[in-house]
């Protein structure tokens, strides 16, 4: 799974030093990109990978030094070798890690707010000094909201980040290089993870809700029968709702950081749904069902004044068209397109 930053929480309340590795530099070929994060525990377990393989097992050993040493690094790794099949790094790319150690004493807040923050759908800016040959412990970071005010971290930091700092940091998750008190520093902007809104807690929503959640997606589950919108049906789930499908006005607040699935029982559920999250802002909006029911469904919409374009860019029949017949297989093929979406790749639609 991918790093998750309340992961930091459990362990510096444990009175544990953590350990985060972080790609900040690439060249070549190389399995993960810029900013893809790994948390090194000191009994050797992760969260988040940075590649896998034998260079994955090598941070992961030079992190539990820097652990038992406490002094944060910036270390060079290289898959370049021997490229045949039976070669243990066949990527052949370089690329650069900043190990930093998080201590109990002096993160602990920082991570707190950081991970709450995130919760509750607001942007971050995390600031943190890269280490030098002269630079001793662990390098100072702090936590900015996004007006740039401090909320978090090291007194010796700014306490405001300029204007060009935050626009420069515009993209999801970006990190770069930047400076801070005249020292070499990393600038990360902390997104919200993706939010799906899953209708309908029936059979398909079991194996859904937990690949969703695998995808660091916070799902919540709306059903308007409690037996079928219990939170222990689905444990991964941030939230589970029960409520009629005809007001959902107050469950969530629409944003392009929302992701629409409906999988309903009923398609006169699925035209009442889309009554009411047609015009607003949403990433994703799909529903389930056959190419005709789904094609009535749409053309119902149409007739009542709904935005054609706007209609006709709904994913339905929801998912990549992979030959999917059971509830695992078919939740298997709405994530693949979810994925295919978020990330602008192509995919051909099911036709079922």
């Amino acid at each position: 799974m991918e790093f998750d930053w309340k992961e930091l929480v459990p362990g510096l309340e444990e009175k544990q030093n953590l350990a985060l590795c972080t790609i900040i530099e690439r060249h070549g070929s190389v399995p993960r990109e810029v900013g893809a994060r790994m948390l090194v525990r000191p009994d050797g377990s992760i969260s988040g990978t940075v590649g896998g393989g034998s260079g994955e097992y090598e941070i992961i050993q030079d992190a539990l030094a820097a652990l038992r040493a406490g002094q944060s690094s910036v270390r060079d790794y290289s898959l370049a070798g021997e490229q045949g099949l039976d070669s243990p790094a066949i990527c052949g790319g370089r690329f650069s890690v900043l190990i930093s150690c998080w201590q109990p004493e002096t993160d602990l807040d920082l991570a707190r707010e950081t991970a709450a923050g995130l919760a509750a759908g607001e942007t971050r800016f995390l600031l943190e000094q890269l280490p030098t040959e002269n630079s001793a412990g662990a390098p100072a970071r702090a936590l900015y909201g996004s007006d740039g005010r401090k909320l978090a971290g090291a007194a010796s930091l700014p306490d405001r980040l300029a204007a060009d700092e935050l626009r420069d940091a515009a993209g999801p998750d970006e990190t770069r290089k930047t400076a801070a008190d005249g020292c070499p520093a990393l600038l990360t902007r902390l997104t919200p993870p993706p939010r799906m809104m899953i209708f309908g807690g029936g059979h398909l929503a079991l194996p859904l809700v937990e690949m969703a959640a695998w995808c660091r997606f916070s799902v919540t589950v709306i059903d308007d029968r409690p037996e079928f919108s219990n939170p222990g049906r689905f444990p991964a789930a941030d939230r589970v709702i029960t409520a009629p499908m005809e007001d959902i006005s107050g469950l969530f607040t629409p944003s392009p950081n929302l992701w629409h699935v409906l999988i309903t029982r009923e398609h006169k559920h699925d035209y009442i749904l889309l009554k009411q999250l047609l015009g607003t802002s949403y990433a994703y909006l799909g529903m389930i069902g056959s190419r005709r029911r789904t094609t009535k469904v749409k053309q119902r919409l149409v007739e009542e004044g709904f935005d054609p374009d706007e209609i006709a860019r709904l994913h339905s029949p929801i998912g990549l068209k992979i030959g999917a017949q059971t509830p695992a297989e078919i939740a298997v093929s709405i994530m693949a397109e979810i994925i295919a979406v978020r990330y602008g790749a192509g995919g051909s639609a099911e036709t079922a």
